[in-house]
């Protein structure tokens, strides 16, 4: 592993570990002892349980663990060797990953020592090898077997964690929910309790930000300059490309920037009106725009942190579903994992009309995410948006893309119930195409389907030009092929260009064609139109409420 030893004021030291020997400990009891002066540490080396701190959480790390099981499958170390062993690699995974992510790294290892017999054969749960820190730990273990070392390798490559998103129709409803009550229901206490619920909705759905980075939104986060509102928050350097040779202090002023994000006035409104009505309540003890004392006062059950923690921030939206989307819109929730289930004839679970999926807080960066991409966004400037390292993390988030288009799809169809609307041509041929009540205005016969141009009907060809004469492609052309087929095929012309756009991205720079990315990039746009129109149309002939 390559562990950051020292830092000294802007110039990081490395060193390559492979072994953890004398020098080794030494150099990892030196750099537990710059962290334990510092505050971060607040317990001894040789105790069996850390205590960590980075001025917004508490942590422990328990370094306890079976002791009869390692003496009956570790040949190469005691049980007190491997012990020390254990803390120095976690001591070299200081300033390299967030505290709450060294928990994690302790809890996983042992994890992983228990299903492998201390590293000697290769467990049933594979996605235990990959976590994160994980095979950092295996190389450097010498006790680890072959079979596992090669298995690592081999599996880690194949591996593509995505974020599991709540069904389409849960966002859309969501939002409308919270907009309604909003406008109609919530009185001003109701407000002082929510806001912070009703600014991430309208705000993350936008810019694509942490959940923790949203919650450390500084007090004056909004300034006018030039007719233009900007937004101010805290962006992490601990993740993406300020991690490369990142050295995590556990302070919010270093391990955090500020950056400025132009907004529009209702969002720069809503802030300021959220100020005004907490303006009474005590300020939090970092700079931070949300309060928690009313939080704290209305679950003791909650720590105080001195300021709105994730932890606040996650009960708060389990309490809107509960008071709100429950009690007052009769709405039941259901779990994400309910959409897994599959019925006798292998159908997957459909949502009732009066059932919404739990969202979580972290949906909303992903879904802004692929929101840039569906618009049209570069993927270069969105990897900077984002703060991910390379663009193979952007494409991560086209795995769910689906559900966006669907979302998307399924909101223009519930306002073409309620009055009648223009959607935006899909083809980009300047034309439109009507809905009037669900269903689509006058048609013609054609090869294969049903053709709805007001101008085809009239005998012009106008419209076919635009599509280059391929009715599938065409607003106006209703198929009679199996729709879930066409579909599916769409899906896949998605994911094509998708792939495309990626390979572009990682070659090398002298074999990139500017012409080329712009071509890709306008494919891929028309590629997902063409798919959210065979999602309207679907809904369409459903008549889906």
């Amino acid at each position: 592993m390559l562990a950051l030893i020292t830092k000294n004021k802007n110039i990081n030291r490395h060193k390559v570990v492979s072994t953890i020997g004398t020098e080794e400990k030494n150099i990892a009891l030196e750099k537990f002892k710059i962290y334990q002066n510092d505050g971060v540490i607040q317990t001894e080396f040789n105790d069996d349980a850390w205590i960590l701190s980075d001025e917004k959480d508490l942590v422990t790390l328990d370094f306890s663990f079976d002791e009869v099981y390692v003496k009956k499958y570790m040949n190469h170390y005691s049980v007190t060797e491997f012990k020390e062993v254990f803390k120095c690699y976690i001591s070299f995974c200081l300033g390299q990953y967030i505290i709450g992510t060294l928990q994690e790294l302790v809890f996983n290892i042992k994890e992983l020592l228990y299903n492998t017999e201390c590293l000697t054969k290769i467990p049933k749960k594979r996605n235990l090898l990959f976590k994160t820190g994980i095979q950092d730990f295996i190389e450097l273990m010498p006790f680890a077997s072959e079979d596992i070392l090669l298995e690592e390798e081999r599996y880690k490559y194949n591996y593509v964690k995505r974020r599991e998103l709540a069904e389409y129709q849960s966002y859309f409803l969501f939002g409308r929910l919270l907009e309604e009550y909003w406008k109609s229901n919530a009185t001003n206490d109701n407000k002082v309790f929510f806001y912070p619920i009703y600014l991430w909705w309208n705000i993350t759905m936008i810019l694509p930000v942490r959940v923790t980075e949203f919650t450390l939104t500084p007090k004056e986060c909004v300034v006018g300059e030039n007719g233009v509102q900007y937004f101010k928050i805290r962006r992490s350097k601990m993740k993406g490309n300020a991690s490369r040779n990142r050295n995590i202090t556990y302070k919010i002023n270093e391990d955090y920037k500020i950056y400025d994000y132009a907004v529009s006035n209702e969002i720069a409104a809503m802030i300021l009106d959220y100020k005004k009505l907490v303006k009474g309540y005590k300020e939090s003890n970092i700079d931070s725009l949300f309060v928690n004392e009313v939080y704290v006062n209305a679950n003791n059950k909650l720590k105080d942190y001195g300021f709105f923690h994730t932890k606040h921030f996650s009960r708060l939206l389990d309490v809107f579903y509960c008071d709100v989307i429950e009690k007052d819109y009769n709405y039941r929730v259901i779990p994400k994992d309910k959409l897994k289930e599959t019925n006798f004839v292998g159908e997957v679970y459909k949502l009732k009309v009066n059932e919404i999926v739990k969202i979580s807080l972290g949906d909303s960066r992903h879904i802004a995410m692929q929101n840039m991409l569906l618009n049209g966004a570069n993927i270069l400037m969105a990897k900077e948006i984002t703060g991910h390292e390379n663009v193979d993390m952007i494409f991560h988030y086209s795995g769910n893309m689906k559900n966006l288009i669907r979302c998307k799809a399924y909101s223009l169809f519930e306002l073409s119930k309620r009055k009648e609307i223009i959607l935006e041509s899909v083809t980009g041929n300047g034309q439109d195409f009507i809905l009037r009540g669900g269903e689509l205005t006058k048609s013609v016969e054609v090869d294969q389907g049903k053709c709805f141009s007001p101008l085809f009907t009239q005998g012009n060809m106008e419209d076919c030009y635009a599509v280059a004469g391929i009715c599938e492609i065409c607003n106006y052309f209703q198929g009679n092929k199996n729709r879930k087929e066409l579909i599916k095929k769409q899906e896949l012309k998605v994911e094509e260009k998708l792939k495309r756009l990626k390979r572009w991205i990682s070659s090398e720079k002298e074999y990139r064609n500017t012409d080329e990315y712009v071509i890709l990039k306008n494919q891929l746009k028309a590629s997902v139109e063409n798919l959210l129109n065979a999602y309207v149309e679907e809904l369409v002939e459903r008549g889906t409420t």
